[in-house]
């Protein structure tokens, strides 16, 4: 080796390793200064995006704060319009209605002068056929007289205004608006006001009416039936479930009814849910018809089994079943005798707004029905247990502290009542002929009892 390339080869060598040397400490030293700078850039990338997304946000709730008040505004000037137009309407209806007012007034006012003067005319013709049956010197009427019957024309009851018209024939029996529908067709259609028809009285004309007038009578009048009479009337079966036609009925009476089972009580329960009133006394119902009654009269307020002698303890425990007569304000039981303890202290534990208890006759049952009724009873305000012999003077006298009104009396039933102090049935040897009779009147009296 010559010593040039020696010297070469040592300057290549040296220069290699300085080049090495200075890669090396800039690789180490410069970087340090382009991480702070990148670092600071990153930051102010940062501060602006920050800045960005902060105004963004104070430009959401300003948008948001007045897209709202825009909606607010836009929804108080629609109210304002609706009140404006509400306020022309009842403007309009106002005088409309005083206007109405003034013509209807004004037009009564005409009729009750015109029938003023037609009631006047009346008497004046009454007047003078009195004058003319009684006194022969004067038979012919003043010339006053004549020129005022000349002028008033004949009276037409038709001419009088509906109200006056219904208010007249409301007071009458079911017998006279038949009669009066027959006199003209203007009767005729005055009779056939719908507010006539609410409550139907069939007893007053039980002697006379046929089954086929009943059945066309409810099928026609059976939206506007409410109240409903068929006391002692012999009523066939289908005309008895002509009755669940009336969906609207509210009052039905059918005591002392001979012919009502509980196959037409089953038929009357499903057609006619909205009784309240439902008097049963002195009927042939049993067991069975006391099941309908809690199934399907959840309303029932008023009920009379008075002299009902075929259901028992278990049909009277019926009426708590379910939703149960719950709301029952009236009970009469008077000449049930074979009601005891027991049933009374169910009935008792679930009628608690009972405010009329009638319990005459009632000769089986004891001390502990007063003491269950103290306790389930609270609003219970009449108590009637006339004749309930097993009943102490003591027990009558701490109850009538609670009640507001009570009739008691401890001896033995009446022999009218038809049975003895035991319950049981009296022979007709033991009975006079006035005893029957005041056996038939005090069972009427049961029967239409009702709460006052």
């Amino acid at each position: 080796m010559t010593p040039e390339l020696m010297i070469k080869a040592c300057t290549f060598y040296t220069g290699h390793l300085v080049k090495t040397h200075f890669c090396s400490w800039r690789d180490i030293a410069i970087p340090l200064t382009n991480e702070d700078d990148e670092l600071a850039e990153k930051i102010e990338r940062a501060m602006k995006y920050n800045n960005f997304r902060l105004q963004k946000y104070v430009f959401h709730l300003w948008h948001s704060y007045v897209k709202g008040q825009k909606k607010q505004l836009t929804d108080t000037l629609s109210q304002v319009q609706k009140m404006l137009h509400c306020y022309k309407l009842t403007a309009i209806l106002t005088k409309w209605r005083d206007k109405a007012r003034l013509k209807y007034k004004k037009r009564e006012d005409e009729l009750i002068l015109k029938h003023e003067l037609q009631l006047l005319k009346w008497r004046n013709n009454l007047k003078l056929k009195v004058a003319a049956n009684e006194e022969s010197i004067f038979p012919e009427p003043s010339l006053s007289k004549v020129s005022l019957e000349g002028n008033i024309p004949e009276c037409d009851i038709s001419l009088l205004p509906q109200r006056a018209v219904s208010q007249i024939f409301f007071y009458l029996s079911l017998k006279d608006k038949i009669i009066c529908s027959h006199v003209c067709h203007s009767w005729m259609l005055m009779t056939q006001a719908s507010s006539l028809w609410n409550g139907i009285d069939f007893s007053t004309v039980k002697n006379i009416i046929t089954d086929k007038y009943i059945v066309s009578t409810l099928q026609r009048w059976r939206l506007n039936v409410l109240r409903l009479n068929f006391r002692g009337c012999i009523l066939r079966l289908k005309t008895l479930r002509s009755v669940s036609l009336c969906r609207n009925l509210q009052e039905l009476n059918v005591s002392d009814c001979p012919t009502l089972t509980d196959e037409s009580m089953r038929y009357i329960s499903e057609g006619c849910p909205g009784v309240l009133y439902l008097n049963l006394s002195n009927t042939i119902i049993t067991n069975r018809t006391m099941r309908l009654l809690p199934r399907h009269f959840h309303n029932l307020q008023n009920l009379s089994l008075a002299y009902c002698k075929k259901f028992t303890d278990k049909g009277l425990r019926y009426l708590n079943l379910g939703d149960g007569c719950h709301k029952l304000i009236y009970l009469d039981l008077s000449g049930c005798t074979q009601i005891t303890d027991s049933a009374m202290e169910m009935l008792s534990a679930k009628c608690h707004y009972l405010h009329i208890l009638d319990i005459s006759g009632c000769v089986l049952l004891t001390d502990q029905m007063l003491e269950d009724l103290q306790i389930g009873c609270k609003q219970l305000r009449i108590l009637k247990m006339q004749y309930c012999r097993l009943i102490s003077m003591e027990a009558a006298k701490r109850m009538s502290s609670i009640v507001q009104q009570q009739e008691y009396n401890p001896g033995d039933p009446p022999l009218w009542f038809g049975y003895d102090y035991e319950g049981k049935p009296l022979t007709d040897n033991m009975r006079s002929p006035k005893n029957v009779e005041w056996t038939v009147t005090e069972s009427t009296h049961s029967s239409q009892e009702e709460v006052v």
